[in-house]
């Protein structure tokens, strides 16, 4: 379809020139139609951003989190090393407090008792750990770390219940 000049006839067949019947409503329409599609991209733009925002947020609060579980985790291997074992243990139970769906915290308290020499109740530590695994599923947690727990379990409590060891990477 050609373009219609100014001075042509409007299409609508009035017999007037388009100027003067009906180039100012299309113009119009045009212009609302343009405005229309830039406030959807605009907006889309908008969501898109904001959506970034949230994974950007997720990320910093998930940095932290980890940021926390490190710091808390490494505190109790350190009160452990140096032989100050009812710290350590006040440790693993913050960590298990502030953080009771991540099994390290569960697995520094094992560390607490098997460094007391309480083998049994390692084990049982280190059981919850892979029970707490085992429960969130593959690829909440790595398969290397399951199986340190496994084999703490096996090296502990020889004669108690069988873990099934899985794939161990190592």
């Amino acid at each position: 379809m050609s373009k219609v000049g100014r001075n042509d006839a409007c299409p609508c067949g009035s017999g007037k020139k388009y100027k003067r019947c009906c180039l100012e409503r299309i113009e119009a329409e045009e212009r609302l139609s343009r405005e229309q599609a830039e406030a959807e991209r605009l907006r889309e733009e908008r969501e898109f951003l904001d959506e970034e925002e949230e994974v950007h947020e997720e990320i910093l609060r998930e940095s932290e989190i980890f940021t926390r579980v490190d710091h808390l985790s490494e505190g109790v291997l350190a009160l452990i090393e140096s032989g100050q074992f009812d710290e350590a243990e006040a440790t693993a139970r913050q960590l298990l407090e502030e953080f009771p769906d991540e099994p390290l915290g569960i697995e520094r308290l094992g560390d607490v008792y098997e460094a007391r020499g309480k083998r049994h109740e390692a084990s049982e530590q280190y059981r919850r750990g892979v029970a707490m695994m085992d429960a969130l599923g593959e690829g909440h947690y790595c398969d290397c770390c399951r199986a340190r727990l496994v084999k703490a379990v096996r090296r502990l409590d020889p004669h108690g219940p069988a873990l099934v060891l899985g794939r161990d990477p190592q």
